[in-house]
C-alpha cells in the first residue's frame, strides 16, 4: 500500500485511501499549492512533497508521497493514488507551482491543464528556451539559499512564482530577467 505523510499540528502516517486531503485541509479553487518532486535512490523511488501556499497554513506540507518508480505492483499502487490525489486537486480548480512540475510527475501519466500548472522553469527561461535550476535561481532572485529536498522545492517554486508576479507589477521583470541570463551565460 502507499503511505502518504500528511502534516496539519503534527506528522501522521495514513493510508491515502483515494482521500486526497481532509476536511481541515479543503482548498479552495484558484488557490495555490507548491509542488516539488525527487529522485531518491537513483531513479527508483520518486518523492513528492505538496505544501499550501496560501493562508494561515502557508508554507504547511499536507502530502508527502513516496513511490517507487518500478513496475511492481506496489509501485503501481503508489503512482496510482499520486495520480489521484492531483486529478482531485485540478478538478477542485488547484493551480500547481513547482520547478519542472510537467517533467518530473511524467511517471504520473497525467494531464496538467496549463492554467493550473505554473512552472517555474517556464518563468524564468531565455528567449532560446535555457533554464535554471534552483540551485541558482534562488540564491539570485529570492536571495537565499536553495536547500535540496522536495518540500524545499515546494517553497522556493511558490516563492519564485511570488516574486516573478513583484517582478511583473513593478515593471522590473524584463531587465531581472536579462541580468540573471547574462550572469548564467558568464558563469
Amino acid at each position: 500500500k502507499a503511505v502518504v505523510s500528511t502534516q496539519s499540528t503534527g506528522v501522521r502516517q495514513m493510508d491515502m485511501n483515494l482521500m486526497p486531503l481532509g476536511s481541515h485541509e479543503s482548498l479552495s479553487k484558484g488557490e495555490l499549492v507548491g509542488v516539488g518532486v525527487s529522485m531518491d535512490q537513483g531513479p527508483s523511488l520518486l518523492r513528492v512533497v505538496m505544501v499550501r501556499g496560501q493562508g494561515t497554513n502557508e508554507g504547511v506540507p499536507f502530502s508527502h508521497s513516496i513511490c517507487p518508480t518500478t513496475f511492481g505492483a506496489d509501485g503501481h499502487q503508489s503512482i496510482k493514488l499520486l495520480y489521484f490525489q492531483i486529478k482531485c486537486l485540478v478538478d477542485r480548480g488547484i493551480i500547481l507551482v513547482g520547478h519542472n512540475i510537467t517533467r518530473q510527475l511524467k511517471f504520473v501519466n497525467i494531464h496538467l491543464p496549463s492554467q493550473q500548472c505554473i512552472d517555474t522553469t517556464d518563468l524564468f527561461k531565455n528567449s532560446l528556451g535555457a533554464t535554471h535550476s534552483l540551485q541558482f535561481l534562488c540564491p539570485r532572485i529570492l536571495e537565499a539559499d536553495f536547500v535540496p529536498g522536495p518540500q524545499h522545492a515546494a517553497l522556493a517554486s511558490l516563492q519564485l512564482y511570488e516574486k516573478f508576479l513583484e517582478l511583473k507589477r513593478a515593471g522590473q521583470f524584463e531587465k531581472t530577467l536579462k541580468s540573471l541570463h547574462s550572469e548564467g551565460n558568464t558563469g
